[in-house]
This record gives structure tokens, sequence and C-alpha cells, in this order.
């Protein structure tokens, strides 16, 4: 995606994403995160789509998928924790399987516009009017988290979705997400990723 007419270009993060569904055959593709000054948007190249987001959008993806990276860490670590309580754009659920692991969704409905052909907007609805499209943040078994749109979906590793979960929120202006956390049954507590790493967790 080119940088937006007239504005110069204040975040950049680039990466190969794991297509996680398909990660026996070391599929990949490409990911770009970028914004510009005085702009409220942040935008996102998946391979070679376009998405443009709004930042207030883009910052509650990020923190759904740092959600779908919690649960899918108390799966491999066997506990149950969940994502600590806050106000959200999207509708977040847990399903517990039949395995015993924790499954996580959340949906949320936005202004979208465009086509997986040109730059595809991602906004919040202005009028009850507005015609609205899902946007999703999925587990994927054994350890993959997936972006959801509804003419595409997007599956990667745990890891790349913390590394997309922390450009989108520094792309937005915000502080990156590198502590999760965590509301566990019995307590409360923050989980740094350099911990997770060194217990082979991520």
């Amino acid at each position: 995606m080119g940088k937006h007419d007239g504005q110069s270009e204040v975040f950049l993060a680039t990466r190969d994403l794991t297509c996680w569904r398909d990660r026996e055959y070391n599929e990949k593709y490409p990911c770009q995160v970028s914004s510009c000054q005085g702009v409220n948007s942040v935008d996102i190249n998946l391979d070679i789509v376009s998405i443009r987001f709004a930042s207030p959008v883009a910052e509650e993806v990020a923190r759904c998928l740092y959600d779908a990276v919690l649960i899918t860490v108390g799966n491999l670590a066997g506990f149950v924790p969940t994502p600590a309580a806050r106000d959200s754009m999207f509708e977040r659920k847990y399903h517990k399987r039949v395995s015993g692991d924790w499954s996580y969704t959340a949906d949320g409905k936005f202004s979208c516009h465009g086509s997986e052909c040109t730059v595809y907007f991602v906004e919040l609805p202005t009028d009850t009017n507005d015609a609205t499209e899902q946007v999703g943040v999925y587990t994927v078994d054994e350890g993959g988290v997936e972006l959801v749109f509804d003419f595409m979906c997007y599956s990667f590793s745990m890891l790349d979705a913390v590394w997309l979960a922390n450009s989108l929120m520094e792309a937005a202006g915000g502080e990156p997400l590198d502590v999760l956390e965590t509301t566990s049954v019995s307590s409360s507590s923050c989980v740094p990723l350099a911990v997770l790493k060194f217990m082979g967790l991520v």
C-alpha cells in the first residue's frame, strides 16, 4: 500500500508471517504495517491485500490478537486464564473443546468498503443505516491465530500474532503490548513474553 498522499510515514514494520493452516508446507506471506503523520488510520498489507483500519479499530484488533495469544499460552501451559476485562468493540467468547483446550473468538461489525482488489477500509459505523461487515480474531488448533474478513482469512503463528498486535498498537500511536495482562481463575498476574520464551511456550 502506498503512503497517504502528502503525508510522511511515521511507523513501518514488516515481517513474513507463517500461514498456520499450511505450516507443514512452510508457507509464508509478507505483512507490512504502517501509519502516516496526521492521519487517524493504520495501513496493513497482508500478502497482496491492502487494508486500512481506523486507528481505534486497529487498537481493538491488536488487543483481540493478544487475547487469542493469551488463550493459546494457557492451553500450552495447562492453566485457564481469561484476558483482562475491558470494554470492547468486539464480542469476545470462550469455548472449552472436547480435548480440554479453550478456544477464543472475537467478532465485530464495522463499516467496510472497497474490495480485496483495492484498498479495503475498516471504520467505525457512523450511522445505524451503515452497511457493516464482520471482522474476527480467532484461535486456531495447535497454537495458531487468524484474522478473518468477509472475503478472506489470514492465519499465522502465535509469535506472528504478538508481532502484529504490537505493530498495530504502535502504528495507532499506542504502547506495544509486550506484557500479557492476565486474570487467572485463582489470581491476577502479568506474564512477560521473555518468561514465556524461557519456558518454551512461545
